[in-house]
């Protein structure tokens, strides 16, 4: 009997697992991959080191790869770009990983490496164990107290739990971008210019619903980590538009190649239910608009398991004594995260043309870019700014458009912040108001949202 079990080795799993066992309860940790893999996940690696500070994590230098200054986003013609200040780095994510998980065990945590969860039994309305199997052996059961969903934008556990818990919400295919990047040792190095920066390019033909990137790994810009994400439900494969769009750019020998599903959309309406709890892509504890999730994953897993541990400490954990976690969650990422899912799905139906006049003509700058990230909303100053430059330039229906998008995003931060039902009994019919709206918005803006996915 364990007091919690952990589904999945990734950051999110890594961590919650980390700081429950550092507070000496007994944690199994399940994961598909042998011990020696666990950390190598198709990643883009880049990560706000602001991130570590907020939960109070050194890491070692080894396991990081390059420091960045910021990001540069390049339009679609490459003739125009914005620079993000705020600094950055690149992990070498098989090296973090691996501290991680040493760090984990040596607090006593119990790995299951090399197991797949097979089943879920459901009780009396809690989760009373978990199937595993080991591959090419036989199957555990394992029981605890809680159990953690950490297994990854597919999720294991989630899908397996009663369709009425609010927990196992299933998304739309559109919430989802397809990726597929390599680890490139280049035979020519990338420019000064570039190589302190995590470049983002916007590119709807290479990148249709997303952006393809090049974030150096090193300070000679020698290696680099190239990929492309594509909207879910487009019927694109990601692995090809990289063939015939990147490949030849970036020639080299390819140290790391692997695809994979990144979720950007909203969070779960509840990161609790009952005896269990989700984080990570398997939480959509993602970055909606640049689709990045260490950071926020790493914040997530730390409430997530420190509130665990208080809890566990006094009883018996159930949706009433954990819902603080949403909370917390929201205030510390949620609410910005929620309202970047309605610029997201905006942004989504731009053209290149869109997005090189917009770059061309500075309707924003680096620290209004650095502003919505950070707040998660379209300010006055950046709509009254565009609105100025828009009568100059023409294009007026723009300035309809950032306004629908701006009063949208208002009412989702209203709406996640000042109206998220304080006790579990009001979640049911909040998650329906939050659907409304974004069907609404989605109607308004002429975004096919697509069929539920079909776990």
């Amino acid at each position: 009997m364990y007091d919690v079990v952990v589904v999945g080795s990734g950051v999110g799993g890594l961590y919650s697992s980390l700081v429950l066992a550092s507070k000496g309860f007994k944690v199994a940790l399940v994961e598909s991959k042998p011990r020696g893999k666990i950390g190598d996940k198709t990643c883009g690696d880049a990560i706000g080191v602001h991130h570590f500070e907020h939960i109070g994590l050194q890491i070692p230098d080894n396991v990081l790869d390059h420091r960045y200054r910021g990001v540069k986003i390049k339009s679609p013609s490459e003739e125009h770009e914005i620079i993000v200040p705020g600094e950055g780095v690149s992990v070498n994510r098989v090296g973090f990983g691996q501290w991680l998980l040493k760090n984990a065990l040596d607090r006593g945590v119990e790995l299951y490496d090399e197991h797949f969860l097979v089943g879920v039994e459901v009780r009396e309305g809690r989760v009373s164990s978990v199937k595993v199997k080991k591959t090419g052996g036989g199957v555990a059961d394992l029981r605890a107290r809680f159990y953690i969903d950490a297994s990854g934008a597919r999720p294991a556990l989630r899908t397996r739990l009663p369709e009425d818990w609010p927990i196992a919400e299933r998304p739309y295919e559109t919430d989802f971008n397809l990726a597929y990047r390599e680890v490139v040792e280049l035979e020519s190095g990338v420019s000064e210019a570039d190589v302190h920066y995590a470049v983002i390019y916007l590119n709807t033909r290479v990148a249709p619903g997303g952006y393809w990137w090049m974030f150096p790994k090193n300070r000679e810009g020698t290696v680099v980590n190239v990929g492309l994400g594509v909207i879910g439900g487009s019927g694109l494969n990601p692995r090809h538009n990289y063939d015939r769009y990147l490949r030849e750019r970036f020639k080299g020998r390819v140290v790391h190649a692997g695809g994979g599903i990144v979720p950007t959309r909203r969070p779960l309406p509840t990161m609790v239910w009952s005896n269990v709890g989700s984080v990570g892509d398997a939480a959509y504890t993602v970055n909606p608009v640049h689709g990045g999730g260490i950071g926020s994953t790493m914040e997530a897993a730390n409430i997530l398991a420190t509130h665990l541990a208080n809890v566990l400490e006094q009883g018996e954990p159930d949706t009433g004594n954990m819902w603080e976690v949403n909370l917390k969650y929201l205030e510390a990422y949620g609410v910005k995260q929620a309202s970047l899912d309605v610029l997201r799905m905006y942004l989504q139906r731009l053209s290149n043309d869109d997005f090189d006049w917009i770059i061309r003509n500075r309707l924003v700058d680096g620290s209004a870019v650095y502003d919505i990230g950070v707040k998660g909303s379209l300010g006055d100053r950046v709509v009254s700014s565009v609105s100025t430059v828009i009568k100059l330039l023409g294009r007026p229906s723009l300035l309809g458009e950032l306004r629908i998008v701006r009063n949208y995003m208002n009412k989702v931060t209203t709406l996640y912040r000042d109206e998220y039902p304080r006790s579990p009994e009001g979640i049911r019919s909040w998650a329906s108001r939050v659907e409304e709206l974004f069907e609404e918005y989605a109607r308004l803006i002429g975004f096919d949202r697509g069929p539920r996915v079909k776990w």
